[in-house]
This record gives structure tokens, sequence and C-alpha cells, in this order.
């Protein structure tokens, strides 16, 4: 009974770990980011290291993406302006309420497509983000309304390009091209976890071959029994400087939410609060 109790016990906390990190995602930190860090200093996936048939990883993938019902509060820092946020999560539902200025998006990502709603006020209702709105930066942020949505997961023409190493994590790297006038990247390169099925690190570049963006999941931290993001980073990249801009989305605490309020909520506030203890992912 007591190995049965472990093995269960593995098996729930490895899934809020799957679950979670994907949502670093759709946003994803720059491995070991430090002065003299080069956009392109990252190991070549090996084609000599073959990658799983993709109708099996992306079958996984989204069997995994599924989101623990959690409030998490933290901050979203650009380079000029700090946004305290709370991220509530269901299932495949995120809702980022800002609170100043009073700002709310909400994401539903499904293996057949995502949906972006915004509004300015709670009891507005909620208006489709479509088309070139998609492609535009929320706030004064590195962030669009794109990078929240995975959509490269969905594109037709996908190609392997074997096995790297990411964080120390064994991943799979695809590059991904989407459809003619659909996206702000002519390539998107992404890297799955080989463990987790779990999106580690996205890059999109443009028309020329140049990186302009890069989402990683910089780290993760435990609430309770669950895995919850800690911080996430995302540059982007001026192809005629050597300079780029970042924004960070640090989550500073959070707690689990009843079923029924992840499902339902729309920016809620919860009084309840746990200890939360740093676990970062591996370097």
């Amino acid at each position: 009974m007591r190995t049965k109790e472990i093995m269960v016990r593995t098996e729930r906390r490895s899934r809020c770990f799957r679950s979670l990190v994907q949502i670093g995602f759709f946003l994803a930190s720059v491995l070991c980011w430090m002065p003299g860090f080069s956009r392109s200093a990252f190991a070549t996936p090996d084609p000599g290291k073959p990658c799983p048939p993709l109708e099996f990883l992306q079958g996984r993938f989204w069997k995994n993406f599924r989101l623990q019902d959690f409030a998490l509060h933290g901050v979203i820092e650009s380079e000029r302006e700090s946004y305290p946020i709370q991220l509530i999560l269901h299932d495949r539902k995120m809702i980022y309420d800002f609170e100043n200025p009073p700002f709310q998006i909400r994401v539903e990502i499904q293996p057949e497509r995502s949906l972006v709603d915004r509004r300015r006020q709670k009891r507005e209702p909620w208006q489709p983000v479509s088309g070139r709105a998609r492609l535009s930066p929320i706030l004064d942020t590195d962030i669009t309304y794109e990078d929240l949505c995975l959509d490269f997961m969905r594109w037709d023409h996908v190609q392997p390009l074997g096995t790297d190493h990411v964080k120390t994590l064994t991943a799979w790297a695809f590059d991904a091209v989407p459809p003619r006038g659909t996206s702000a990247y002519a390539r998107v390169r992404f890297w799955i976890a080989a463990e987790y099925y779990a999106l580690l690190r996205a890059d999109g570049y443009n028309g020329a071959g140049e990186l302009i963006k890069r989402l990683e999941v910089n780290g993760v931290q435990r609430i309770g029994e669950a895995y919850v993001i800690k911080e996430m980073q995302i540059s982007s990249f001026d192809p005629k400087k050597e300079g780029s801009s970042r924004t960070f989305i640090n989550i500073r605490r959070g707690e689990p939410l009843p079923p029924e309020t992840g499902a339902n909520s729309s920016g809620n506030r919860s009084s309840s609060r746990l200890p939360t203890v740093a676990h970062g992912l591996p370097r």
C-alpha cells in the first residue's frame, strides 16, 4: 500500500507540473541570462536523435494541457512599467486581471484553435481579439495577443529537427511555418520536454531568418501539492541592434480555487493564502 500511495502521489505532482509549466508558455527565461549572453548561445538540435511522430506528440501535448484551478498573484514587468496582476487558471482557460490600469484578457486554448477576448471593466461584455489585432502588443510589454495562443502548435507545416537540451532537460525541437498573413513570425522554432510533453521554449523569426522573439519558462514554485509558474520571460530582439527588450511575469503567491470558482471566475479575488516554496527549473 505504501508503494502504491507513493506512485499515486508522484503521478499527481507530475500532472500538476506538466500542465502548469505549459502556461509558459504559451508564454515561456533566458538560460542563465547575463552580460555577454548571445541570442544564439544554444545547442543545435541533433537530427541523429529523431523526434517521435508529430501527431503522437501533439496528442500527448494537448492531452496534458489541462490547467489546475488556481489564482496566482504577481506582476508583469516591462522595461518601463510594472503591472500588478491576478491570473485565474481553469482547464484550458486563463484570465489575466490587471489592476492598474483595469484591464482583463481571457484566453482559451484548445487543440483546434485559441480564442482571445478583452475588456476594460469586469461588468463590460468581452470583446474578441482577432485578425491583425492579435499581433499587437499588450499595453507596453513585449507580449502580443498572438504569444498567448500557442498557434504554432496547430500550423500545418511543422518540421521535426531532432533532440536538443533546454535547461539540462532533454527536448524535441521543431520548426513551424504559419499560413500566409496569419502571424507576426515567418517561422517559430519550439522545444517540447521529452519527459513532460510540455512547452519549454519558443523562438520567433522574421522572413530573413533573424530572431525577433523568445518565450521561455524561467522557473516554477510549489504551492501545496502543485507546481505553478514562478517566473517567465518574453524577449524582443531588433535585428538591427545588439540589445533587446524584456518583459517578466513574476508570480509571488497563489492559492488553489474550488472547481466552481475557477470555472466561472472573471477575476474575483480569493482571500485564502498558502505558503510558497521556491522550486526552480534545472539550470
